[in-house]
């Protein structure tokens, strides 16, 4: 297998085709993955990292595998952040999966004399990536270590609403009721769902300054150099490709609570709710979580994921943990 190795971003800038196209052959595919997302989380955050961008090809030169890579600080890492990028991974077409690890472990044995380790984040456990790289790295003379570092609650989508509810422990079901309930109870309350670039980028600054009321560590969140930039960025790339909604609570005229998903494949994924502290009592998250829910059963999503982090809320719906590692790797120096 052949590996092209990219450091000119301008030259990754010519691929996403070819990028996504791999991506969606994948059993890896993912938001986080997709071109898109990389590309803007470079453009926004890369500051004097440098790219390390890895297209694998076959025999014929067909494109099979990809690999999001940066040198940062003398560490490869994946390009992503913890705040930002739920999942990593790298990238190949099925059944490929044999022939990639060995080449990328040949791209390891050659890369650049001034990288101290490899680290690898936010790796779910589903992935061949916590399999392949501990088997593969003493033939290849690294040493390999893997931590959980968190968790992502996953909910399975059944066919029906009804279904869904029947599938709560009874005791989670009477507190999403009475929930639901309280909301219900205001006169003059809508969801609206929104999708177009132009009206995402002016409710996405309203979704902004509702999520930084939340806490002192959301309001920090946001306060990181070209954030804001790269969520509108984002917003942009994937309304084009229709993966991004953000539903909006209304009571009346006044925003309640904001919900900002990714409707990618099969499954939807909550990035990030904001609500209105004033109406905390009437839980306009929740309500919001649940027609969405609601929503992606009706359409046929086969899952809702939560993405990272232990927050109570997400256990009112019945998401189950799935755990997310870290890889790090060790070149021996002997």
């Amino acid at each position: 297998m052949k590996v092209e190795c990219f450091q000119d971003y301008k030259r990754f800038q010519e691929i996403p085709e070819i990028w996504n196209k791999v991506l969606h052959s994948s059993d890896q595919d993912c938001p986080f993955l997709t071109h898109e997302w990389i590309s803007s989380w470079w453009e926004c955050f890369s500051g004097d990292s440098s790219l390390e961008v890895l297209l694998f090809k076959d025999e014929e030169e067909n494109p099979v595998g990809v690999a999001p890579l940066m040198i940062q600080d003398n560490i490869l890492r994946f390009i992503a952040s913890e705040e930002v990028s739920d999942y990593c991974d790298f990238v190949f077409m099925k059944g490929y999966k044999e022939e990639f690890y060995e080449s990328l472990f040949g791209y390891f044995e050659t890369m650049p004399s001034n990288i101290e380790k490899i680290e690898l984040m936010n790796v779910q456990s589903s992935s061949f990536t916590l399999d392949y790289l501990p088997r593969l790295a003493s033939t290849y003379g690294f040493s390999c270590s893997k931590e959980e570092i968190e968790v992502a609650p996953v909910l399975e989508l059944p066919s029906s609403y009804e279904d869904y509810l029947e599938n709560l422990s009874k005791k989670k079901r009477h507190e999403l009721r009475r929930k639901l309930r309280r909301m219900e109870s205001l006169d003059g309350i809508r969801v609206e769902k929104i999708t177009d670039s132009q009206e995402l980028r002016s409710y996405l600054d309203e979704f902004i300054a509702l999520h930084k009321q939340g806490s002192p560590h959301k309001a920090k969140f946001w306060e990181k150099a070209k954030m804001t930039a790269f969520f509108h960025e984002i917003a942009y790339r994937f309304s084009i490709q229709e993966w991004i909604e953000l539903n909006v609570l209304f009571y009346e005229d006044r925003v309640l609570a904001a919900l900002l998903n990714f409707s990618y494949s099969d499954r939807i994924y909550f990035y990030n709710v904001a609500f209105d502290r004033d109406f905390a009592w009437y839980s306009p998250g929740i309500f919001l979580f649940d027609h969405c829910i609601q929503e992606a059963i009706s359409t046929g999503k086969k899952s809702a994921d939560f993405l990272r982090g232990r927050e109570e809320y997400k256990y009112y719906f019945g998401a189950r943990d799935s755990k997310i590692f870290r890889l790090i790797l060790m070149p021996d120096k002997s």
